[in-house]
């Protein structure tokens, strides 16, 4: 299921009016000598516990480094409060524009906005608008988002926490059809692309687009890239353990006029563990895949993402007739349509046999094997 699924009825331009409206209102009430609502600081790296009251509002603010990228979220919610982010607003009257933005979630679903700070104070609140009952408590927090490099066609393993991000930066990004994707996760991760866009202002546009997946499901983009530099980030705010382990990459997508089945039951194509490799098959075809070189007893897990079409993933672990299923760990295999795939699995020896079969239709892909989680 895609997390869009869970977005609050007053998601976009209408919901922004009712948390401004709100805000003004609070604001407003505030006359008669007093000074204005009080608004307490959130030290940026050190969680607050805090409740606010059905329909009341709560203000805070973080000192923080202009045009340093920051995450602010809210989680642990006791009913249904909402992050609202007002930027260099001290007023509260405005909605910041976010890189990554969550806070439209229904019910107790944790939220967050990722942002470029606009000046050294970062103003922001949660709202009780719709709270059910007295108070909703939650826990807020404001974390740095740190950047990585991350090169072409080499996958990087990393984590994050739920509070945290990571922003990385695709060095000599090619022209032409990038995918991105994430894949091996032990918890719910999502990757957000924004192509070529260093101020992370406008989000790439994916084809196919398989990304805000729950759970484990591998999420992927592919997108047109005009060269230099691209840019994603990853959000931990979903998992439901204290971080989410996964493996990042980006590389070139396939461009196969005429895809054709490749490898046989007899001599399946060779892959090498860690590094990205092109798949293809031919209509209602199957290719057949073998990897060596790899620890008994240890956990693998073999993905397939970036497919052009629909296709699916079997693992076979060290049965070489390609026979018998292996055991999947952590199963995402047979989806639908091009919905990237992986089997976290344990090797029974040194080489490991696998398939990508296609309904109707060829399809090209990349294939990846790594160890873990």
């Amino acid at each position: 299921m895609n997390k869009g699924a869970f977005e609050k009825r007053w998601l976009g331009p209408i919901g922004m009016t009712v948390v401004v409206a709100l805000l003004v209102m609070s604001l407003d009430s505030c006359g008669g000598g007093n000074s204005g609502p009080t608004v307490r600081t959130v030290t940026v790296g050190s969680p607050l516990v805090d409740a606010v009251a059905r329909f009341g509002f709560n203000y805070y603010q973080a000192t923080v480094t202009p045009g340093a990228l920051y995450k602010v979220s809210i989680t642990g919610l006791g009913d249904d409060a909402d992050l609202a982010v007002s930027g260099a607003d001290s007023s509260f009257q405005t909605l910041a524009t976010c890189a990554v933005d969550t806070t439209p979630q229904a019910g107790t679903a944790p939220e967050d906005c990722i942002l470029f700070a606009p000046s050294g104070t970062l103003y922001f609140g949660v709202d009780g608008a719709f709270v059910v009952s007295s108070s909703a408590g939650y826990t807020i927090d404001v974390e740095p988002v740190p950047a990585f490099d991350l090169t072409l066609s080499l996958p990087m393993a990393d984590a994050v926490t739920q509070a945290g991000a990571k922003v990385y930066r695709v060095n000599g990004a090619t022209q032409g059809l990038l995918t991105a994707a994430i894949t091996a996760q032990d918890n719910d991760a999502d990757l957000h692309v924004f192509g070529n866009d260093s101020t992370l202002a406008t989000k790439a546009v994916c084809s196919p687009d398989n990304l805000l997946f729950i759970g484990t499901t591998p999420e992927d983009c592919t997108f047109s890239s005009s060269g230099g530099s691209a840019y994603l980030i990853v959000d931990g705010l979903f998992s439901t353990a204290p971080s989410a382990g996964y493996t990042v990459l980006v590389a070139p997508a396939p461009v196969i006029a005429n895809p054709a089945n490749e490898g046989s039951t007899a001599s399946p194509v060779s892959v090498v563990a860690d590094v990205p490799a092109t798949g293809q098959m031919g209509n209602a075809g199957t290719s057949y895949y073998a990897v060596s070189g790899l620890i008994a007893g240890g956990r693998y897990t073999v993905s397939v993402v970036g497919l052009s079409s629909n296709a699916n993933l079997a693992a076979f672990g060290a049965d070489s007739a390609f026979q018998t299923p292996a055991s999947c760990l952590i199963n995402n295999t047979f989806f639908a349509g091009t919905i990237p795939e992986a089997c976290t699995l344990v090797s029974q020896g040194a080489t490991l046999f696998f398939s990508v079969a296609a309904g109707p239709g060829s399809a090209t892909y990349l294939l990846l094997v790594e160890p873990g989680p």
